[in-house]
């Protein structure tokens, strides 16, 4: 039996059509492991300024400037008590030249990890990170992913969502970001 032309061509489109459907449907279920910037309640991280945050959100509880390094950008922290989705406070972090929102943290008062989980939805990853203590900086100690590290995190990476889990499964933190939170590699051991 011979096949026409035509023939031939329908089904090899069919067969093509088909193909790059399996592939679709196989990349749904995966989750985005790329970082996207965060937005919440009309701030987008690494975008929105401060000016912008405080007309939406209205007056902190408390706001303050980070001591001046020469070689370190100054940060403000700015402090509000009720304004994230869980009880507890929340502190947006700022580049105080530019007033660009770097980092918005809520510290949950009680939330366990599956909570957060119910909260946020499935889509998410688990990463480890190890602390890479071989820098100079005093005040705060990079990250990086690695298989073993102690701190665990819950990451909604397409939303920029990282979450902090502590001892008991407990949520330490909720940071709302605008890339990765921690390195791929160590800088002390590449």
């Amino acid at each position: 039996m011979k096949l026409s032309f035509a023939t031939t061509k329908v089904g090899k489109v069919l067969l093509m059509a088909v193909l790059l459907l399996t592939a679709i449907a196989g990349r749904a279920g995966q989750v985005s492991r790329q970082w996207r910037p965060a937005t919440y309640r009309g701030i987008t991280v690494g975008k929105s300024k401060l000016a912008n945050m405080l007309r939406t959100w209205g007056q902190p509880k408390w706001s303050r400037n980070s001591k001046r390094d020469n070689d370190e950008e100054q940060v403000t922290w700015t402090n509000y008590e009720k304004v994230g989705e869980f009880s507890g406070p929340t502190t947006v972090v700022s580049d105080t030249r530019t007033g660009v929102i770097t980092r918005i943290n809520f510290y949950p008062d009680r939330l366990t990890k599956g909570q957060a989980i119910a909260h946020f939805g499935k889509s998410y990853v688990v990463t480890r990170y190890a602390f890479d203590s071989c820098g100079d900086e005093e005040d705060s100690e990079p990250v990086y992913e690695s298989p073993n590290g102690p701190l665990i995190s819950v990451e909604y990476r397409a939303r920029g969502i990282a979450i902090s889990v502590g001892n008991n499964d407990m949520v330490t933190k909720i940071s709302y970001v605008s890339g990765p939170i921690g390195a791929l590699k160590s800088r002390c051991n590449p």
